[in-house]
């Protein structure tokens, strides 16, 4: 059996596995094994590996973990330098996220069947809970999936230090920072406290997310109706993926859990509906953390006023707090070569550069 690079966190050690149950899309198939960091990893490293381009320039090939668009044979832009532009949703239509709130107990009994989807789901965990210490969360982080925060004990009300003991409770329980959280019942008063702590907030409204607006500490999302079928579930999403918009969805729990989740649906129509997903072209289907960090970043950049001198153009920028690190952001040019740390960008054939955004610069060069 050929083995596979898989992200996985243990503490904050990210480690080799032959394994065939971790999500593991091609797209995510290279490992920085020199980070150190106490926070949840999302991706590889921006700058992975240099080749000597043409010219004498070294070439930065990145391997950022973003799913990779339909197109292809893309040809490298020749024309007058200029005309950045960021790609949305990493060059492809749009994104689904799927989260599942309160540490339920269908969601343990029923991993398997989820885990199986091979998409990387989020899973916002409610510490006082005794499900909440089950080892099945551990495995979730080795399989690639993402924990988040839903506070200790659940209040209507936001509590500052009920958010972080659940933060507490993650960190000393699996080795790793939340970096998003889900305010409970959606409340409005837990956007201050999700200012301070995290890059993203999801809470209930019935909405999806556009590439370039929206509160990040106000996320919306839609939830099934209870027993809802593949095919509701399918028309929300498919919705927001004609549309180009992120589609976060949040499901409870499932029928027959021992525990009494909100608006259970049954496990093969859940499972139906997001097979039915990942049928479509160019949707990406991942994380809160790892779609809403692009997103995050894809505004970011497309906001910035570049500075000029002589023939030269570079942006600079600054990454909000709690943003995580080894992320790249997909762009375009008119013509024209594209530098970061003075080394030229590989051009990718499917149509764009991907630039390391914890380099904090880039700079477009006749």
């Amino acid at each position: 059996m050929s083995k596979r690079w898989c992200w996985s966190y243990s503490g904050a050690v990210l480690a080799f596995l032959g394994c065939v149950s971790c999500v593991t899309p091609e797209s995510r198939s290279h490992v920085d094994d020199t980070e150190d960091d106490t926070q949840q990893e999302t991706g590889s490293g921006g700058a992975g590996t240099t080749e000597q381009g043409s010219g004498g320039r070294t070439s930065v090939v990145t391997s950022c973990g973003l799913p990779v668009p339909t197109s292809s044979g893309v040809a490298k832009p020749s024309g007058e330098t200029g005309g950045l532009r960021v790609l949305d949703w990493a060059g492809l239509k749009g994104a689904v996220s799927y989260t599942f709130d309160d540490a339920n107990s269908s969601q343990i009994d029923h991993y398997a069947e989820l885990q199986g989807l091979g998409v990387p789901l989020t899973f916002y965990l409610q510490t006082n809970k005794s499900d909440a210490k089950d080892p099945t969360w551990a495995q979730a982080l080795l399989d690639g999936h993402e924990l988040g925060n839903h506070s200790k004990s659940h209040p209507q009300t936001a509590s500052p230090d009920d958010v972080d003991a659940a933060t507490t409770f993650i960190e000393d329980n699996f080795g790793i920072t939340p970096l998003t959280m889900a305010a409970p019942y959606g409340d409005s008063s837990y956007v201050s406290v999700a200012e301070t702590r995290f890059l993203i907030n999801r809470g209930v409204s019935n909405s999806s997310v556009t590439a370039s607006s929206g509160n990040r500490f106000n996320l919306p999302c839609h939830i099934p109706a209870e027993n809802a079928l593949a095919s509701a579930m399918d028309a929300v999403v498919d919705k927001a993926y004609q549309a180009g918009r992120w589609q976060i969805m949040l499901v409870h729990g499932f029928t027959g859990g021992s525990d009494g989740a909100y608006q259970p649906v049954a496990i093969e129509e859940f499972v139906a509906h997001v097979n039915h997903e990942k049928t479509q072209p160019d949707l990406w289907i991942d994380s809160v953390i790892h779609v809403g960090a692009y997103w995050v970043a894809q505004n970011l950049i497309a906001d910035i006023t570049p500075e000029v001198d002589g023939e030269s153009t570079t942006w600079n920028w600054t990454l909000p707090e709690h943003f995580p690190s080894g992320q790249c952001l997909r762009v375009a040019v008119d013509g024209g070569t594209l530098l970061q740390g003075g080394e030229a960008l590989e051009w990718d054939e499917h149509g764009y550069y991907e630039i390391a955004l914890d380099e904090g610069s880039m700079t477009l060069e006749p």
